[in-house]
């Protein structure tokens, strides 16, 4: 319990300490779009405790290589992202393996506010290896429905509040920059990819033009100060270079507000062709962000269904996720989370004579808690060390050490 006490108030402290005149919330929907692309790979040495006493414990390792890109946009009548990410991986004395995943959301929204809007998705996956003698196929699932509500991305915020910081830090500033000037300043940010395709090699010259425009403007620029002193701190909280000349201060995702879709949701080809193919299932699915100070960020999500068939509304699945992320500082972040899979499975019962389907108690769980760090080295390059805990119901827990070296390309 005091452990829990000191927790709460070193967030309290460490949420507190930053007074600028705006706060991350302040920030609405933007007209914006951004990518990214990296690549991932990693080592991972676990070992598992079965539950019983019979089986014996086993320790394994493996290895993965991983590529993603992903890309969203988004503006207050529309909104859509795609992602895509590809694998190597294998095991000890085991064939290596490869995968990929794609996925798509599109939503548009009824108004410019925060309402009601249409949606659809797509998502496919695949993983090259044999079942049931025969090779596997990809996965490729549909949803359609409605929603209510938006989850905003105040990123360039984030970012504007650490150049805020950071300048007046080095007196740059002599005060907190007016809650006008942050706005203006986190929509030029956001419109990075507008910039680079208007300028192509000096629009981050640009951008950090524009944002000296706006703190001028602004009238708490101290003019004791070397303009270039400034140029050189909106560059450290934005930009980075392969040679090491600038200090990469990152600023982890921001997000606030939630949302809630209801539809359906319709598997159209299983993974293999021996594998029947699902009913459609009613399916809702809700998300919540919210922001606490400059370096703190907690996300929830949870996503439920039930098929369309005679055991609609008795049996169902779900899962569910929560995460905390804590920037320690501008190249240490610590991170956190909780995933929870929960499923009701049906039985058949003979009722005069005709076999009936019944939810009895054949609900289970499994449980995965994982914590670790983010160590931003040297510019694009990052080390990640992190610990889980997994609990699979009736079968065995697990306890699992990752690293992993990320490159980030764009």
């Amino acid at each position: 319990m005091k452990l829990l006490k000191y927790f709460f108030l070193s967030l309290i402290i460490s949420s507190s300490v930053y007074a600028q005149n705006v706060k991350i919330t302040d920030y609405d929907i933007p007209v914006s779009s951004a990518r990214q692309a990296f690549l991932t790979g990693f080592y991972n040495w676990s070992e598992t405790s079965p539950l019983d006493s019979l089986t014996p414990k086993n320790i394994t390792s493996d290895y993965r290589i991983d590529g993603t890109f992903t890309q969203f946009y988004t503006s207050p009548a529309w909104a859509w992202n795609l992602g895509l990410s590809g694998a190597i991986f294998g095991k000890r004395e085991d064939t290596t393996r490869y995968s990929y995943a794609f996925n798509t959301d599109v939503s548009k929204y009824f108004s410019d506010s925060k309402g009601f809007f249409v949606n659809g998705a797509f998502t496919s996956t695949y993983t090259r290896q044999k079942e049931f003698g025969v090779e596997n196929r990809p996965v490729i699932n549909l949803f359609g429905g409605l929603g209510y509500g938006r989850q905003v991305n105040a990123t360039p915020l984030a970012k504007a509040l650490r150049i805020d910081d950071e300048l007046r830090k080095s007196r740059v500033t002599s005060k907190y920059l007016p809650k006008t000037t942050m706005l203006n300043i986190a929509r030029i940010i956001d419109r990075e990819s507008e910039y680079r395709a208007k300028y192509k090699q000096i629009y981050e010259a640009k951008i950090i033009e524009d944002i000296q425009k706006e703190i001028a403007a602004s009238g708490a620029a101290d003019p004791t100060m070397s303009s270039s002193m400034g140029y050189y701190r909106i560059q450290s909280v934005l930009f980075s270079r392969f040679d090491g000349t600038v200090n990469y201060n990152f600023t982890n995702p921001r997000y606030y507000g939630g949302d809630v879709r209801l539809g359906v949701s319709y598997q159209v080809l299983t993974r293999n062709e021996k594998i029947g193919t699902p009913n459609p299932a009613a399916e809702v699915r809700a998300r919540y962000g919210y922001p606490i100070g400059l370096n703190h960020q907690v996300l929830f999500a949870l996503n439920g269904r039930t098929f369309f068939d005679s055991t609609f509304g008795k049996t169902w699945e779900a899962e569910g996720a929560a995460d905390y992320w804590y920037n320690m500082s501008s190249r240490v972040q610590f991170n956190a989370g909780y995933r929870l899979t929960l499923q009701r499975a049906a039985q058949q019962v003979l009722v005069n004579g005709v076999f009936e389907t019944v939810a009895e108690d054949y609900s289970t769980a499994n449980h995965r808690l994982f914590a670790g760090f983010i160590f931003y080295l040297e510019n694009y390059i990052t080390l990640s060390l992190q610990g889980a805990y997994d609990y699979l119901h009736g079968t065995e827990e697990r306890f699992s050490t990752n690293v992993i070296a990320s490159f980030i390309i764009f």
